[in-house]
């Protein structure tokens, strides 16, 4: 008996032993830590991370260089924005812009970070002989509305001191107002990131890939992990159709409009003017065709808004929109498709991209926002 015990015992140390070499190797892609953790890959790699006031924000000193499954190029500074260094101490004779959005202002779509519509006008900016240096400090980030433009202008943007704040979002907005549940501090759309504590046994336990892959494939444990998408929106999945549940969209839309005001007041208050933007979009990316058109009439109705908060606090807006919109009618009409100004939805190409930086470049110079001395 004792020779049996022994026996087994050691069978059982060789098992794991080996177990242990072999998922280590990477030669089973199943035994691999993206397979065993697939959430806790995505958070690695991800380029945000969690943020004690906006959910999450974009992850200092990110690195991505174009891959087969991600053909773009991203890098992130040192203080959390997409691009090169800066500092928060306005160099001298510096004339800076700070942009604030979601996806589409951080740039989802474009190849490279030089590719980014916010770069691209800097760019055009500087080309115009201004007497002073233009400077463009991105400070968009996916998903944001402005619930979370809002914040990070106060807590984030302002210490760059701009000297012009350019607002460029509708679209998270609109589904916000759409969402089920409407709140009007938006706790019906925007989750906490979740932070899990883990004891000193399990971080032992997480260090074997035996009870990883027991973890993984014999349990229901990561069923109840959810994906990345349950990080940041509440009931991420849940509905067939997110915008065709019963809410109170008259509520999100005057959130919107308390928000855009709001941040003008943060903007002035810090000595900073404001240029309000329509956000362009090729509407017929819009799905699921359920709410088709309840989300396309939330998107002219947050372009009115938008229009009513740039009259009402006397601040200009451009109609970025339709500058694009009517280029890619123009495309459709001479029988191009694809156009090649939009990816998808409100995500512009490189060339779209560009117009835009060119586009709102021309009409700061036009409004004359950049000091001649």
């Amino acid at each position: 008996m004792k020779r049996g015990c022994l026996i087994s015992f050691f069978s059982l140390l060789a098992f794991v032993a080996i177990f242990e070499l072999v998922a280590r190797s990477g030669w089973v892609a199943a035994l691999r830590p993206e397979a065993l953790d697939p959430i806790g890959a995505q958070v690695l790699e991800a380029n945000v991370q969690a943020h004690p006031y906006l959910a999450y924000a974009p992850k200092p000193n990110y690195r991505h260089e174009p891959t087969p499954s991600y053909a773009q190029q991203v890098s992130h500074n040192s203080l959390g924005f997409r691009g090169r260094e800066t500092t928060y101490a306005k160099p001298q004779g510096t004339f800076r812009i700070v942009t604030i959005g979601g996806s589409s202002v951080y740039g989802q779509s474009e190849s490279r970070d030089d590719a980014v519509w916010s770069v691209r006008m800097e760019k055009y900016l500087n080309e115009a002989g201004l007497a002073r240096k233009v400077e463009v400090i991105n400070g968009g980030c996916r998903g944001y509305s402005t619930f979370e433009m809002l914040i990070n202008l106060e807590l984030r943007l302002v210490d760059f001191e701009p000297d012009l704040v350019l607002v460029y979002e509708s679209i998270n907005d609109m589904r916000c107002a759409l969402y089920p549940g409407c709140r009007n501090d938006n706790q019906h759309w925007r989750t906490v990131w979740p932070v899990v504590r883990k004891s000193a046994i399990d971080e032992l336990a997480e260090s074997s890939r035996l009870y990883l892959t027991w973890r993984r494939y014999g349990t229901d444990w990561l069923t109840k992990q959810g994906n990345l998408g349950s990080y940041v929106i509440v009931d991420f999945g849940k509905y067939a159709d997110d915008y065709a549940q019963p809410t109170d969209a008259e509520r999100g839309f005057a959130n919107f409009r308390r928000n855009l005001k709001s941040i003008v007041s943060v903007a002035r208050e810090h000595g900073s003017q404001v240029l309000l933007s329509t956000q362009a979009m090729r509407f017929s990316d819009i799905e699921p065709a359920s709410s088709y058109q309840a989300q396309k009439a939330g998107l002219l109705r947050c372009r009115e808004i938008l229009r009513e908060v740039a009259s009402s606090e006397g601040v200009p807006l451009v109609d970025t929109a339709k500058h694009l919109e009517d280029a890619l009618a123009d495309q459709l009409a001479a029988g191009k498709k694809p156009d090649d100004l939009f990816q998808h939805e409100v995500h512009p190409t490189d060339k779209g991209s560009d117009m835009i930086g060119r586009f709102l470049a021309d009409r700061i110079l036009e409004l004359k926002l950049v000091p001649a001395n």
